[in-house]
């Protein structure tokens, strides 16, 4: 019960980092072309400058790979047991033909 809760909260919080990490490099992407001071398309967007987004990015860009970490531990026992019966299907199929 502990793991199916644990993985719930993992799940939750991946979708949240995937969310603002789309979100914060959409705007990095188009609404800041350049990182000069008066080039580009804007200095501000929603009234903030590009100095302001580029942290939020990271920092749950980082959020994102340490849960994606714990994700994969969390489902390795699933990830082995699926490797290991798709290689035991080919070699079913290679035996029959």
């Amino acid at each position: 019960m502990v793991k199916e809760r644990l993985n719930y909260w993992v799940d939750v919080l991946l979708v949240l980092c995937l969310i603002v990490v789309s979100v914060t490099g959409l705007v990095l992407y188009f609404g800041f072309v350049s990182a000069e001071p008066g080039v580009g398309r804007s200095t501000l967007f929603l009234g903030t400058s590009k100095a302001v987004w580029i942290p939020w990015h990271n920092y749950f860009g980082l959020a994102m790979i340490v849960l994606m970490l714990l994700h994969l531990v969390l489902h390795f026992g699933w990830l082995t047991a699926m490797t290991k019966s798709l290689f035991r299907k080919d070699e079913i199929l290679e035996k029959k033909v």
